[in-house]
């Protein structure tokens, strides 16, 4: 029984009412986690309404000809403390009258039919406006076509099908893990390009038909009907629909999960296939649809469709097997009754039926999938904004104004009318407003750290790098490993068999140009001066070829431990090109760290640093402070260190064509610390984590610099 009151003050206005269900109102009794419920099908609608055993005491007496006086007295009499209040009466009469599922003796059906009709048309539209990526526009019945296809397909609807599903996944996925070095080598590249948008655009809309008439098919084989059919746009692009809402009254969970998930199993299923030709075939057109369905089939499923965090398929199948059904709805619903239980104090609010299991499901699925669905359609804004900036804008304000904005109003209005918090109104105001001037206070007055992290490593300067200053054949390196040597001594000699020969000639032809100048100088004035030129070049190219010979000398460049890139033993012999890299020679100690630092941070860096921090990799637990020594006044698209990019595990992000991990995703600034004296002992090459200190300032300062980053970066806005 009710803690609230059993009788009410206004059930003299619905006393004398005698309601009947609909005629195109069904009921099924279900089982949902060991309870019974009666689910209540509405098959003008295609809407399914859950019921528990005590409302459904009143509404399976609902024929019709007994007033609602008259249900709630047999009730009370037979019944005694189980017998619902009349406020409860009230309550469920008004959710029946809102659904549509009862009527009057008074109200005619054809009347009741026609405002239905256009309070639903009206529905649609409103549906449509409010949500501008995806909205539905139906077409025409197909239960005759499904019916009348249904005998090819449906050996595949039972064990059989479910049985090849397993087989060809187990073998599209070992081909993938096979071949997934190919399948994901320059996605990104491969995707945008315009013979393959082409492509998706054309295979898209099939695969999307089909998927539909999975789930389909799988309604008609247990017994169900589909009424509608249509095309849905999906950020604008048109995919088909239908609406299985038929399959919710099945009897059995697993014909209900099985419909849900009827269009991923289809959509998967070719995508394998499509896997396995892509794999085998020859590079062309074959491969290249076969590509596209894999991926479209992939990144939808896995993404969106499949996801049961977002309100499709996979919300669906995950409802029906876990026998939660409305689960996003009731989630929410819960998150609110606890607020206004047990923050407001509206101690005599009931609770929404649910078992211990469920609430742990309402307390998880709420959040994760508030994130995930703000993350899913601001990824689609940035996407399409691209594209159609003012397009992406739009679609990127519309997500914040319904998951955000619209919410909020909708609690503060409820806050401030609804008749279930009267007694605790002034409370319920307190701790809404309240809490609202608590974190604007917090965004806009609170100082928070402002901070930069990035990373860098221990520099080794470009004047320590050994390389051969001329082309040759190592001879021999007198120096070995790890020893130390003065500048300029000799590291390795280096022998050109050539040289000596083109020297030589190189001077025989001087001499000769000379002495034909001196000739000529009596005889052809003009003669003369020409071969004054020629005689220049020669010894011009005659100087070069010396310097070479001194060249072949690789010294020191400053003094330091010799560390060679090869054991030395291995050298003698090998051919170096011009500017090849011999080895290093290390000074006593490193001296700087470079670092590289996003475009996005480095007006802070500029102008509002005030301390600099390092940490040693390995070392994390240990500070020290750094001073800015010098910075690369340009933006570079080159990391200072391969080292930093994220295929080594630092944290910028390297273009996967980049053999040498060095070219990064936009573009960075350069910066040298000067190397604190208690790490002198530091190798060359440890990876530093760096923090610039900015002082503190206001969340909602650092988030707007952050949004307005992104408008430059991504809307050029």
């Amino acid at each position: 029984m009710s803690d609230e009151p059993y009788l009410s003050t206004i059930w003299y206005r619905v006393a004398r009412l005698k309601p009947r269900l609909r005629a195109h109102v069904r009921v099924h009794r279900h089982r949902y986690r060991g309870q019974p419920w009666y689910v209540l099908h509405d098959l003008a609608a295609g809407r399914i309404h859950r019921f528990t055993p005590a409302a459904y005491m009143m509404i399976g007496q609902f024929d019709g000809t007994r007033t609602v006086d008259e249900v709630w007295q047999a009730l009370a009499a037979t019944h005694d403390e189980e017998a619902p209040s009349q406020d409860e009466v009230i309550r469920l009469l008004s959710r029946l009258h809102q659904n549509d599922l009862i009527q009057y003796e008074r109200s005619p059906d054809v009347t009741d039919l026609l405002e239905r009709y256009n309070r639903q048309a009206q529905q649609v539209i409103k549906q449509n406006l409010t949500n501008p990526v995806m909205f539905r526009v139906p077409l025409f019945d197909p239960d005759r076509l499904l019916e009348r296809t249904l005998p090819f397909v449906r050996p595949l609807t039972g064990w059989f099908g479910l049985v090849l599903w397993v087989v060809v996944m187990a073998a599209g996925l070992a081909t993938a893990a096979l071949n997934w070095e190919r399948l994901t080598h320059n996605l990104g590249d491969q995707l945008m390009s315009f013979t393959n948008l082409a492509i998706m655009a054309a295979t898209y809309p099939v695969i999307k038909a089909l998927h539909e008439f999975g789930h389909g098919w799988l309604t008609k084989a247990r017994g169900g009907e589909i009424r509608e059919f249509g095309i849905m746009f999906l950020v604008f692009f048109p995919v088909p629909y239908v609406d299985a809402s038929a399959a919710s009254a099945f009897r059995n969970k697993w014909d209900r999960a099985a419909v849900a998930a009827g269009g991923i199993l289809v959509e998967t299923f070719i995508a394998a296939v499509a896997l396995l030709v892509w794999a085998s075939a020859e590079s062309g057109f074959v491969t290249a649809l076969a590509y596209n369905i894999v991926i479209v089939g992939g990144i939808s499923t896995i993404v969106v469709n499949g996801n049961p965090l977002l309100k499709f398929d996979g919300y669906y199948v995950l409802a029906d097997l876990i026998e939660s059904p409305n689960l996003a709805t009731r989630a929410n619903n819960y998150y609110g009754h606890l607020i206004q239980r047990h923050v407001f104090g509206a101690r005599q609010l009931k609770e929404e039926t649910a078992t211990p299991g469920e609430k742990v499901w309402f307390l998880v699925y709420a959040p994760a999938a508030f994130v995930y669905r703000m993350i899913v359609m601001l990824g689609i804004a940035l996407y399409v904004s691209a594209h159609a900036f003012i397009l992406g804008v739009i679609i990127a304000l519309w997500t914040l104004f319904n998951a955000i904005v619209k919410p909020v109003f909708k609690h503060l209005r409820h806050v401030l009318t609804a008749p279930k918090l009267r007694r605790v109104r002034r409370r319920a105001v307190g701790w809404t407003f309240g809490t609202i001037a608590v974190l604007a206070g917090a965004l806009l007055l609170v100082p928070l750290p402002l901070r930069t992290d990035t990373e860098g490593v221990v520099w080794l300067p470009d004047a320590a790098h050994v390389r051969a200053r001329t082309g040759g054949f190592v001879a021999e390196m007198p120096v070995a490993r790890g020893t130390e040597v003065p500048a300029q001594a000799v590291l390795a000699r280096l022998e050109e068999p050539t040289l000596a020969a083109r020297i030589a000639a190189l001077e025989w032809r001087a001499e000769e140009m000379r002495r034909r100048r001196i000739a000529l100088e009596v005889s052809d004035r003009r003669a003369a001066e020409i071969a004054a030129l020629q005689q220049a070049e020669a010894e011009a190219e005659l100087t070069r070829e010396r310097a070479r010979a001194t060249e072949l000398s690789v010294r020191a460049p400053i003094p330091g431990q010799f560390e060679p890139v090869l054991p030395p033993e291995s050298m003698p012999g090998r051919y170096l090109a011009e500017g090849e890299l011999l080895g290093y020679v290390l000074p006593d100690r490193p001296e700087a760290v470079r670092i590289a630092v996003r475009q996005d941070d480095v007006a802070l860096v500029r102008s509002r640093t005030r301390k600099v921090e390092i940490r040693l990799a390995g070392h994390l637990d240990l500070t020290h402070e750094a001073r800015l020594m010098r910075e690369v006044p340009s933006a570079l698209d080159m990391l200072p260190a391969a080292a930093l990019g994220q295929f080594a595990g630092g944290r910028f992000l390297t273009d996967p064509t980049d053999p040498d991990g060095l070219r990064v995703l936009g573009q960075v600034f350069v910066y040298d610390l000067a190397l604190p004296e208690t790490l002198i002992e530091a190798p060359y090459g440890t990876r530093v984590l760096v923090r610039f200190d900015h002082g503190s300032e206001p969340a909602a300062l650092q988030m707007y610099r952050r949004l307005r980053q992104l408008f430059l970066r991504h809307f050029n806005a």
